[in-house]
């Protein structure tokens, strides 16, 4: 019977209508004492749930000389009524949290200090935290993210949705990409390890949404430079788990355009897609 009253709260009822629940469930044609006294409640507690209860449309309320009696309708109509609540709830909630949400993302860090605001992020850790940064680089980025990329762990062939929103505003991406082979992608559900041909299908998937790009036998260094301004570096270290990384944001101008210089050499040195074909496949 506890679990049944866990469940029961679960779905928003109060421990006190849980008890009265059940017991108008398991009985027929009862009085409010009497279900008080079943439910082990006081009687003023049981009479303003049982009155509850009747205008839900969870029980019907008799009529008697004497008293007013209850009666528990058909499980399968209550169980309908609770759905429809529930559904309601949800929808209405819902509402509320994208309400909420259009009002409060105009204010995120809109009152960052100014001697908060930092030239140089360091972020060590967990890699999805470190990722979700990179995104938020691109998220507020306009014009452009230079990118020079070597390809590790799990890579999808899909466009995520922060570069399509970019490429939807009129952004700009240039990549290089490394031609090594250390990852893997799905294919026919499955994730399996890469072949050059999967590299070249994948670039020109990547091709096809927007992005520019050249393939070379290595990069320097794993770099992203957002509206030639803000550097975001991941730096490598193969004796440490991918989980221990560190990332590195550089917030200037000056750096940023150094590193541009060294994008634009890899880039001049870089193979097109199609140049790359001729020289491996031809």
């Amino acid at each position: 019977m506890t679990e049944l009253l866990d469940k029961l709260e679960t779905l928003g009822f109060t421990k006190y209508e849980s008890k009265v629940f059940i017991t108008l469930f398991k009985g027929y044609n009862m009085s409010a004492p009497e279900v008080a006294e079943g439910a082990k409640l006081p009687k003023s507690s049981a009479y303003d749930i049982l009155k509850s209860f009747s205008e839900r449309g969870y029980c019907n309320e008799i009529q008697t000389p004497s008293k007013i009696r209850y009666e528990m309708i058909d499980p399968e109509i209550i169980k309908g009524k609770i759905e429809n609540e529930l559904d309601k709830s949800y929808t209405s909630k819902l509402k509320v949290l994208n309400s909420s949400f259009e009002q409060l993302t105009p204010l995120y860090k809109s009152e960052l200090l100014s001697d908060s605001k930092v030239d140089v992020e360091l972020i060590k850790g967990f890699n999805k935290y470190r990722f979700t940064k990179f995104l938020d680089l691109l998220k507020s980025s306009k014009e452009e993210m230079l990118l020079m990329n070597r390809l590790e762990g799990h890579v999808s062939k899909d466009l995520d949705v922060v570069s399509r929103m970019f490429f939807k505003k009129g952004g700009k991406i240039r990549s290089i990409y490394e031609t090594s082979l250390d990852f893997k992608f799905e294919k026919d559900g499955k994730w399996v390890d890469v072949t050059q041909s999967d590299l070249i299908d994948l670039c020109e998937k990547f091709e096809k949404e927007g992005e520019q790009i050249r393939l070379a036998d290595k990069v320097p260094q794993n770099m992203a430079i957002f509206d030639r301004k803000v550097v975001f570096i991941s730096l490598v270290d193969k004796t440490k788990t991918k989980n221990n990384g560190t990332d590195v944001i550089i917030r200037n101008a000056e750096y940023a355009s150094n590193q541009i210089e060294l994008f634009d050499m890899y880039w001049k040195r870089s193979l097109t897609i199609e140049d790359f074909k001729k020289k491996n496949f031809n």
